[in-house]
């Protein structure tokens, strides 16, 4: 898989784990990524501080959208398949994509459009995305499902079938 595409992936985790904790639109009841968040987890964890918090954000979307979605065959941004999560893992864990992704609520939404690129999408509730494979149009089309759902208040949990 190429490095493009786990940072790609990346981005689009932090960004729609952000936007979705309790502070933002509560379709998940976390707020490890908030400020406070920060202030608990960095002296606990101060050289995975990042990690530890998307790591908790991700367990709480994880869960909503195991609820709706179901535990299986499929996946979502927040169930990804082993090799993929190691690789976001790593990724994380080396660059500091926190300062600049989700600085502010704006900043979030701007790095969930340019990741949306010129795709659109509509759903509410469970959406099952028309790829077999995790790609970058497949990023694209769960960014612009994520996007509408945020811009329109109405949780949307993109997810696919088929291969990694």
């Amino acid at each position: 898989m190429s490095s493009e595409l786990i940072h790609n992936i990346a981005k689009l985790r932090v960004c729609v784990a952000f936007l979705g904790e309790k502070d933002q639109q509560n379709w998940w009841s976390s707020s490890f990524l908030s400020r406070s968040g920060e202030v608990f987890l960095t002296p606990v964890f101060p050289k995975t501080s990042q990690l530890a918090r998307l790591n908790g954000t991700s367990s709480a979307a994880r869960l909503a959208h195991d609820e709706l979605i179901g535990v299986g065959d499929v996946y979502h941004l927040f169930r990804l398949p082993e090799n993929v999560e190691h690789d976001i893992a790593q990724y994380i864990n080396s660059d500091d994509i926190f300062t600049s992704l989700i600085s502010s609520v704006d900043d979030a939404y701007t790095n969930l459009l340019s990741l949306a690129e010129s795709e659109s999408a509509q759903g509410v509730g469970p959406l099952l995305l028309d790829q077999a494979e995790l790609n970058q149009n497949l990023v694209c089309q769960m960014a612009a499902a994520y996007l509408a759902g945020f811009q329109s208040n109405q949780a949307v949990y993109p997810y696919y079938r088929g291969k990694a």
